[in-house]
């Protein structure tokens, strides 16, 4: 029998589709433009239509969307990361589409803030919304019961 595999991350991560550019630090000057997958205050997940090699050193920017009351506009987030996972992803008859990893190695103390804060908004604007109904509505049923 296997036993369960433990939680490794130190960041809580949300499903977070985030426009973004990855630019490798190797001198050429491409640029992919992409989408995110989900987030954490240490690292990214994204999928492009080129491989990234592991340990390759890049340069990210993130355009974060406004949230809560913390950020009434879209805020820029530029960081740099290492790649840690490049998958191909199996998509038959297909163009090849791979799944990667990138963890944060610069991120200022103001942009990580920015970043943990919006985890949390994401993680609390999706768990407890069924909470909150499902608590709503007992309190309801109680104060119409006689």
């Amino acid at each position: 029998m296997s036993q369960p595999t433990r939680e490794r991350r130190k960041a809580p991560r949300v499903v977070a589709k985030l426009a973004m550019q990855v630019a490798a630090f190797n001198g050429d000057g491409s640029v992919l433009t992409t989408e995110s997958v989900n987030l954490s205050a240490s690292g990214i997940q994204f999928q492009t239509k080129a491989p990234l090699s592991l340990l390759m050193k890049v340069a990210l920017t993130l355009l974060l969307p406004p949230f809560g009351r913390r950020l009434r506009r879209e805020r820029v987030v530029r960081c740099e990361g290492v790649i840690v996972r490049c998958v191909e992803m199996e998509r038959p008859r297909r163009r090849p589409q791979y799944d990667l990893a990138c963890y944060f190695t610069q991120l200022g103390d103001e942009d990580r803030e920015l970043v943990e804060q919006y985890v949390v908004w994401r993680s609390l604007r999706r768990v407890p919304a069924q909470g909150r109904a499902a608590t709503i509505n007992r309190t309801r049923r109680q104060s119409t019961a006689p």
